[in-house]
């Protein structure tokens, strides 16, 4: 017998931001934090502007000796898993560890601290090669730490997928949950990919805006003159529970996580497949597992990167799932206030649809003023809005084709 999944805890950092509280007056306020780069000078750079974290001290989650072995995604994933288990008044110490999980999705993970490693090694040699880099520098470091931090003894598992990475991961620790391998599950993900190399990767394919004197302005989903996304770091952790478990404890659910959709394109590596076939299948996927009509939906968090091709595909794989009720529905953008944070946006955007539900508040897409004409669905511009949801999607996609869809019911305790 399967069981329900609530979401009892939020655990959010992003630009701006720290906790779900200020995360949620970020989305309301509707203001991009997106401004000049200042992690290095990117005078050599065609993309100068960027998501920027400026006030987060790790040693107000973690030791500092140990939070200097860890690279800055894994301090971001183990704050804000704390944060998450805060949240949710989790007391580890009266549970089973052993059914307690962490499941982290990041696209390059600890890729700062190896560069910074690498960087040392050319200018000073190996013996001034720092041995903090074997913890540091490892893919699965941040789950890792979350569980050595947090005391968990279940899987500690790392999925690094793009940018749908950490809708996998919500979708995994959704799946052990469900069908009774685990009680509870620290799901989400963290990203730190502002460093030259990485951000002068982007701008070699020609991914990024580059309209660097406006930059609350540069991030334009469905727009007809949209030029790309702006990179930013950020993390966000939830923390599921079985349901009947959540509710004998007494505290408060924000949602049930009731469907989990993944399929892949195998089509490109970087471009998706332009029928969007399999996009689609993610959706439909997530709808069978959860005994849902396409007509019972009435947010959905679009993955929304202001690329040319990505935009136009996500709109047509709506129009295949949901049809007529495609026009009816409210579907928005948040990344023109965050940024995209790449591995971690599923986990953070997951929490923005959560949150929609528990507030009856539907998101704006920033920056929606000329729409392209193939992206004729109504993606909230300019505004969000107050409207009635039981029912939301938050929707990711990466390079290499892989897509992964989540839904969410509205819960009521009555």
């Amino acid at each position: 017998m399967s069981k329900k999944v609530a979401v009892t805890g939020i655990g959010v950092i992003v630009p701006g931001a720290t906790g779900k509280d200020q995360f949620w007056s970020l989305i309301l306020e509707g203001k991009s934090t997106i401004g000049s780069l200042t992690r290095f000078e990117p005078t050599s750079l065609p993309c100068k502007i960027a998501g920027e974290i400026h006030e987060f001290n790790p040693g107000d989650f973690v030791a500092r000796s140990a939070s200097r072995r860890m690279d800055r995604a894994s301090q971001l994933a183990v704050a804000t898993a704390s944060l998450a288990c805060t949240d949710a008044s989790l007391d580890l110490s009266r549970r089973d560890r052993s059914r307690v999980g962490v499941f982290e999705g990041t696209s390059l993970g600890p890729l700062n601290s190896t560069l910074e490693h690498h960087r040392k090694f050319l200018n000073e040699g190996c013996r001034q090669a720092s041995p903090t880099a074997l913890i540091s520098s490892m893919m699965g470091a941040g789950s890792g730490h979350v569980a050595q931090t947090i005391g968990i003894h279940g899987p500690s598992l790392t999925i690094s997928d793009g940018s749908a990475s950490s809708a996998y991961a919500i979708g995994y620790g959704f799946r052990s949950i469900k069908t009774g391998l685990l009680d509870v599950a620290i799901v989400g993900g963290a990203e730190a990919p502002l460093s030259e190399e990485v951000v002068a990767a982007f701008c070699c394919a020609h991914l990024l805006s580059t309209r660097n004197d406006r930059p609350q302005e540069s991030m334009r989903p469905f727009n007809r003159d949209r030029d790309g996304f702006v990179l930013a770091e950020g993390a966000a952790f939830l923390a599921l529970e079985e349901l009947s478990q959540a509710l004998a404890r007494g505290v408060p659910v924000y949602a049930e996580i009731t469907g989990f959709g993944e399929t892949t394109d195998a089509f490109h590596p970087t471009s998706p497949d332009p029928t969007g076939t399999w996009i689609a299948k993610a959706m439909e996927l997530a709808l069978q597992e959860a005994d849902t009509q396409p007509a019972q939906v009435q947010y959905v968090n679009a993955h929304g990167t202001a690329t040319r091709i990505n935009d136009a595909v996500e709109t047509t794989a709506m129009k295949k799932v949901f049809g007529t009720h495609a026009a009816e529905m409210a579907i928005s953008s948040t990344k023109p206030i965050t940024g995209h944070t790449l591995g971690a946006c599923g986990g953070i955007e997951a929490a923005t649809t959560v949150l929609s539900m528990c507030h009856q508040f539907v998101p704006p897409t920033l920056n929606l003023l000329n729409r392209d004409e193939e992206c004729n669905l109504d993606f909230v511009p300019g505004q969000g809005r107050n409207q009635h949801i039981d029912v939301a999607m938050s929707n990711n996609y990466s390079f290499g084709g892989r897509n992964a869809s989540l839904l969410f019911k509205h819960f009521s305790h009555s």
